[in-house]
């Protein structure tokens, strides 16, 4: 049902007098729906307080997956060498035409992101 929601949200931005909208009204509404919907039929069956328990659990984990996996990919797709401490994003005085600012591959040690000040007081 999720994915369904996502598509036709996404054919509704398509529609340019209804994209303001559509961005600010109802993508939010149809993307709180489904977890409203988890957490009422929680609520069903003769244990309520532990099964709204589990449906508020389930609720958190996803939404901390959903938060999680775009920043990992984020921080994947656009790490850069780390020289001396520092993210690698210029090239150096008198490098190479062959300088890429990911020389060490898949290294997770030596490769990362730089961050600024907006990340550090909005965190």
């Amino acid at each position: 049902a999720s994915n369904m929601i996502s598509d036709g949200s996404e054919l509704l931005l398509l529609i340019p007098s209804m994209a303001g909208v559509v961005g600010s009204v109802v993508l939010p509404i149809l993307g709180a729906v489904p977890d409203g919907m988890m957490i009422l039929c929680s609520g069903l069956g003769t244990n309520v307080a532990k099964q709204v328990h589990v449906g508020v659990g389930a609720l958190a984990g996803s939404t901390i997956m959903l938060l999680t996996v775009p920043w990992f990919l984020a921080v994947l797709s656009g790490r850069v060498d780390i020289c001396n401490g520092e993210p690698a994003y210029k090239p150096p005085r008198k490098a190479p035409e062959t300088w890429r600012q990911l020389q060490n591959g898949f290294d997770l040690r030596n490769t990362g992101v730089g961050l600024q000040l907006p990340v550090f007081t909005n965190a």
